[in-house]
């Protein structure tokens, strides 16, 4: 009856939490024949149900040595088990317990050859298998005791007979344990699934990056495989594996927001260049922050360009501070920079490169992980060179042989580049001498056409006079790029890039005066004028560079007057001739309408975060801010004050003096708002009648004299505009981190704060704030 029930239930197989292996439901019957049968026919039983279990519904046949291993190995587990079980209850211990200990005896006695032997075929450390696979089995081994326990007594009571009972029992609990591991199966698979799509996401990403920076592509696998070894290597774990080898991918991610010029530039950056470089950590951590990966992949990217004695960028952390997977990264990502080839240099030798990366230890780069590096680089860089084909190149050489027009149609505008193409076409060798050695006018003018086509793909100012001076420079050799703007009587400063530009300070230029002054209001442009004649030009503030030349052209808009200035600076006298000036002419007009539509764009979006009446920021542009404060506070476990005012009386005003005069009042509220702040504080109009400042370093006992600032600053609005009214705020203050986190939070606590008082107000007839006493109320 024994071998029936064990042969029975060996078909019965649920698959397991983890890893892929199956278990019958036959163990409760090996329990209970050591309880009710000899040792060697307990044995025995156990031996044959492991056949029958090895035969029985198996997705892939046994061979000869793994049946011999089963079956010895559950030999030596029932063995094992019974010995315990009559050890148990020799000394007097009671069924349950000592089946329980039993259970546990030949969980492990099973399970730990087991795991040494596929510890053993997988080259893994056995313990560790064990950890991993193994403790998911032991509460059935347990639930099988607690089966043969009950079975037993229920034999003992009624007859053995009755303990084939446990057969229907053991099969309904199959079904249903069934049930519950296909359930989990299915969510395992979707939890798969969906890690596979976002592994898919990061390589298009890390596509898109290679987009942009056409040498990144073998950089990213290089370095991914790089990391992987190193962080093995350093033992960590595998939720900072994880985010390690996700940055790898998308560690300069923020390169996207990088002109294109200034990354694939074949020469060493400026300074101004630099700058707008050392944003794309930052972006990038901003852009990933988005998208909130399950571990810490946004550290990393942020901070993959720190230091370790803290000179880096763009926090300046030190050390241990720096999340172990950037130092990682940083040193991987600074080596195999080095080993390849960059638009600015040939990639070194290995050697050389370990050389320079070692040299920086301690400095810049964490002195353990240059160690582990420059014992496995040489190493490493021969299973990249022979294994690293983890992304295929993004082809971006692709023709499309349909659509024959724009749905507006190609523009006509190319007449000035031909005549342009036809003067340089007859000039001496000389002047192509002086352009570069080009080898044929036409093929100048039709560069410089192209070079043209280039503009207009951006809407943001900076970014798009930053292409006109990269291209530009091409074709017209100069020091220094400068674009001003025209406001009024006044030229300003919009742009300027290049060497020199520390010698030019922000100061506005009147019309007439200095070089671009004069080409501003005459309309003419000057060729090899002198840079010192500007009136922001400021001699001997730059030792290293020393502008000799200048040549400087008008920019007209539709209407034909002049809007704004282009001027070119060179370091040499006399640095530009005539063709220079008709390239320039013959581009003029293009740039002039590229710059108008960026800078009408920038305008409109501007108007869009600022208030109309008040010229203060809205609620588009403050919101952003708050987050910001919120983060940078929580940073340096700083303090950040919230204020709501509402202006009392408002709509009172508007209606006995009318409404400019109240347009007039909150324009003189927010100019005297916007005196009571310093530098690092912010105000902005969320409403008709309300306003709400952002106060860095303020808490609840130092906001007393701030807010008694706002209550005098309506006051003096009010008695300068002569209005006779009683004038009034009603306030209320909240503080980080003592009244929230988060900027609903804190508002919401203002905003309700200020109501409360506006109530009071208007039921007392009074001002809502009785200073000092009340204080204590507002915040």
């Amino acid at each position: 009856m024994y071998l029936v029930a064990v042969l029975l239930s060996s078909g019965m197989k649920v698959a397991m939490p983890k890893g892929d292996g199956t278990m019958a439901v036959n163990f409760p019957f090996i329990l209970l024949g050591i309880v009710q049968l000899s040792p060697g026919q307990a044995i025995a039983l156990a031996a044959l149900s492991v056949i029958a279990q090895c035969r029985i519904r198996v997705i892939k046949p046994f061979t000869f040595v793994q049946i011999a291993f089963n079956v010895a190995n559950v030999i030596t587990a029932t063995a094992l088990a019974t010995l315990t079980f009559l050890s148990a209850t020799r000394i007097g211990t009671e069924l349950a317990p000592a089946l329980a200990l039993a259970a546990t005896t030949y969980f492990f006695a099973n399970t730990i050859p087991v795991a040494l032997v596929i510890a053993w075929s997988k080259g893994e450390a056995p313990v560790a298998l064990w950890r991993r696979e193994f403790p998911w089995y032991l509460p059935f081994y347990l639930v099988g005791a607690v089966l043969a326990a009950v079975a037993d007594l229920i034999s003992v009571r009624f007859g053995w007979t009755t303990s084939l009972l446990l057969v229907p029992v053991i099969y309904t609990i199959h079904r249903a344990y069934r049930a519950q591991m296909a359930m989990v199966r299915d969510r395992q698979i979707h939890l798969e699934e969906t890690e596979a799509l976002h592994l898919r996401t990061i390589e298009g990403l890390a596509m898109a990056i290679e987009a942009k920076d056409h040498n990144t592509h073998d950089h990213l696998v290089r370095v991914r495989m790089y990391v992987a070894e190193i962080g093995v290597e350093l033992g960590i774990t595998e939720l900072e594996m994880h985010a390690l080898m996700t940055a790898s991918f998308l560690h300069d991610i923020g390169k996207l927001a990088v002109p294109e010029h200034i990354i694939n530039k074949p020469g060493k950056l400026t300074p101004e260049e630099f700058e707008k470089i050392k944003i794309h950590p930052v972006v990038g951590a901003d852009i990933l922050e988005r998208v909130r990966f399950p571990y810490p992949v946004v550290p990393i990217v942020r901070s993959h360009h720190e230091a370790w004695d803290g000179s880096g960028y763009p926090d300046g952390l030190k050390g241990e501070e720096i999340p172990i997977g950037a130092r990682i990264l940083s040193a991987v990502d600074c080596f195999d920079a080095l080993a390849s080839d960059r638009p600015y240099r040939k990639a070194l030798p290995i050697g050389e490169a370990m050389a320079m990366v070692r040299s920086k230890a301690g400095i810049q780069f964490d002195p353990r992980v240059v160690a582990v590096l420059e014992k496995r680089h040489v190493e490493l860089e021969e299973r990249a060179r022979l294994h690293g084909k983890g992304l295929e190149p993004l082809n971006i050489d692709v023709t499309v042989a349909r659509g024959e027009a724009p749905g507006a149609g190609f523009q006509q505008d190319n007449e000035s580049s031909d005549a342009v193409a036809r003067e340089l076409a007859s000039g001496e060798a000389a002047r192509l001498d002086a352009l570069n050695h080009v080898a044929a006018a036409s093929q100048e003018a039709q560069a410089i056409f192209e070079m043209s086509q280039t503009l207009g793909a951006s809407l943001s100012p900076d970014e798009t006079i930053s292409v006109m001076s990269s291209r530009l420079r091409h074709f017209i050799p100069f020091d220094c790029f400068a674009f001003y703007l025209k406001t009024g009587d006044i030229l300003s400063v919009r742009y300027i890039d290049g060497h020199g530009t520390r010698s030019f300070s922000a100061r506005p230029i009147p019309l007439g005066e200095g070089l671009s002054g004069w080409v501003a209001q005459s309309g003419r442009p000057s060729l090899n004028g002198n840079p010192k004649v500007e009136p922001n030009y400021e001699a001997g503030r730059d030792a290293t560079m020393e502008l000799s030349s200048a040549l400087s052209l008008p920019l007209f808009n539709l209407t034909g007057d002049i809007f704004g200035v282009l001027t070119i600076y060179a370091c040499a006298l006399d640095a530009f001739s005539r063709d220079h000036l008709r390239i320039l002419q013959a581009v003029e007009a293009k740039y002039s309408l590229t710059l108008q539509n960026v800078l009408s764009f920038g305008s409109a979006e501007k108007d869009l975060r600022v208030d109309v009446v008040t010229q203060l920021p809205n609620t588009r542009q403050f919101f952003p801010r708050m987050e910001a404060d919120l983060i940078k506070a929580s940073k340096g476990s700083e303090q950040l004050g919230v204020v709501v005012c509402n202006l009392n009386s408002l709509k009172a005003i508007s209606e006995r003096y009318g409404p400019k005069m109240a347009s007039e009042l909150l324009r003189s509220v927010a100019d005297g708002f916007r005196a009571c702040c310093h530098s690092y504080d912010s105000v902005a109009r969320i409403g008709v009648d309300e306003f709400v400042f952002l106060l860095p370093g303020i808490d609840m006992k130092s906001c007393t004299p701030q807010l008694q600032l706002i209550e005098e600053t309506v006051r003096h609005a009010a008695t300068d505009l002569k209005i006779e009214m009683n004038i009034s705020v009603s306030l209320g203050a909240s503080f980080f981190p003592a009244d929230g986190n988060t900027a609903e939070e804190l508002l919401g606590l203002a905003d309700r704060r200020m109501y409360f008082h506006k109530r009071k107000y208007f039921e007392a007839g009074a001002s809502p704030i009785d200073r000092p006493r009340k204080v204590a109320e507002v915040a």
